[in-house]
């Protein structure tokens, strides 16, 4: 339960993410091609300098504003993002004990990955001096040991 209520919150994180993108960038063009419409409107057709409300030049340092504003933000939420992802991903490291055989640490591996119950075969096979690596292989899963269970 609790892997699909972090892969759920993965899932609406990255959503966000991606719709803050899109909101941050179709806003940013809106405001970029604004300001082409102004430099036009000053430098082609001669209207002035304040026929927008505002001169050009401050047209362009708001522009230049905006665009900083939205790649900051964007830059946090892509932090938030990968500093959450590598949070849940060093939990369950920091929670497994280190298994040791003959004063040997001990890695295992099972296949399949989500086996539970049944008979394994197991296999040790010596990486160096202090790794011993276990390689387990299910055999007979549980469901042919006791039945469908009800």
């Amino acid at each position: 339960m609790a892997e699909t209520e972090s892969s759920w919150d993965e899932h609406t994180q990255k959503k966000r993410l991606f719709t803050a993108t899109k909101f941050f960038f179709i806003i940013t063009l809106i405001y970029i091609l604004w300001v082409a419409v102004v430099v036009m409107g000053v430098y082609y057709l001669e209207l002035g300098s304040k026929w927008a409300i505002l001169t050009m030049e401050q047209w362009i340092l708001s522009g230049i504003a905006l665009v900083s504003i939205a790649i900051g933000l964007e830059i946090i939420l892509l932090l938030q993002s990968l500093l959450s992802r590598t949070d849940r991903l060093e939990k369950p490291e920091s929670k497994k004990q280190k298994e040791y055989v003959q004063g040997k640490q001990l890695h295992s591996y099972t296949i399949p990955l989500d086996a539970k119950g049944g008979i394994f075969s197991k296999t040790y096979i010596l990486i160096d001096e202090e790794k011993v690596l276990n390689i387990r292989y299910q055999m007979i899963p549980p469901k042919d040991l006791w039945g469908p269970q009800q």
